[in-house]
């Protein structure tokens, strides 16, 4: 039986209890595989990052991602901890008030991220490809049952759009905090539609300075609702970008988005879009985190 470091860590937000919570393993290359199931089933929870030494040549740092069930893609909010945490050790070398950038190996591929040490709080930034839109206008009088919205509720500037997610605009902060999905039917839609969620989204924000409000739902997939979803923003930004609602300065469009302000777990989350020959290129993803349990856990052998 040995001793092993965690950390709990909630990330997009300064404030404890506030974001998307993520457990964190210092040193993951001590366990097994079964070992690291083990450890995310007893903290329970959404997903447990493991940090381990790189495995792939030209990367920093290797992570591993399991829920409570099973192992999957590292998602952004976990990453983010896993950064956070690493940078708040002066892990990697990062032992200076600078900003650094590495490459992380994780089932998903190499992902870089920026470390902005520089800015106060810290800035963490995950790097991903512009993401691929298509118009969803079809499915808006399902989701007035499904969401229990009226039609107009709806904000006709903004058409519904679909990938993986789909994204759906309305025109009042009001309409967003007091909706009540019907979670069961939601699911079913979803999962038929090959769906991994839906981001339902206003452009009336809490503070002045964001630009969006959005709520994320995936009952089908145990996700009655997300506290503050990285990979959301990403499209967000390109669904902006080409409603003419984003501007390009020097090459990017910055914007702030918030989430998890309906359910008590305040989020914000940081998104640069980077433009050349007013063409996106490149979406980074990010915020700062804040470390809420710093410990011990005994593990069998």
């Amino acid at each position: 039986m040995g001793k092993i470091r965690i950390k709990g860590v909630d990330a997009f937000t300064t404030t404890p209890q506030g974001g998307n919570s993520a457990g964190v393993i210092l040193e993951g290359q001590r366990l097994s595989e079964q070992q690291m199931k083990s450890v995310a089933r007893e903290l329970h929870f959404s997903e447990t990052v493991f940090l381990l030494p790189s495995s792939r040549s030209g990367t920093d740092c290797r992570m591993r991602s399991f829920t409570p069930q099973s192992e999957m893609s590292v998602s952004g909010h976990a990453m983010l901890a896993g950064l956070h945490v690493l940078a708040e050790e002066g892990m990697l070398g990062m032992t200076k008030k600078e900003n650094y950038r590495l490459q992380i190996d994780s089932v998903a591929g190499v992902i870089a991220a920026d470390i902005l040490r520089q800015e106060q709080p810290p800035l963490i930034l995950l790097e991903t490809k512009p993401p691929t839109l298509t118009k969803a206008t079809q499915y808006k009088t399902d989701l007035l049952r499904l969401l229990n919205i009226n039609l107009s509720d709806f904000d006709n500037r903004l058409t519904i759009m679909r990938n993986e997610f789909l994204f759906v605009g309305l025109r009042r902060l009001h309409a967003l905090f007091t909706m009540k999905p019907n979670f069961a039917a939601l699911g079913g839609f979803l999962e038929t539609r090959s769906f991994n969620g839906i981001c339902i989204y206003t452009t009336e924000t809490v503070e002045r300075e964001s630009l969006v409000h959005s709520r994320f739902f995936a009952p089908h997939l145990g996700l009655a609702e997300d506290p503050v979803t990285q990979s959301t923003h990403p499209s967000l930004a390109l669904i902006f970008f080409e409603q003419g609602l984003l501007l390009p300065k020097d090459g990017k469009c910055l914007f702030r988005g918030e989430q998890g302000d309906a359910i008590g777990r305040r989020g914000r989350v940081s998104v640069e879009l980077h433009v050349e020959e007013l063409r996106p290129v490149m979406v980074k993803v990010g915020g700062s985190a804040v470390t809420v349990l710093d410990g011990e856990l005994l593990v069998n052998d």
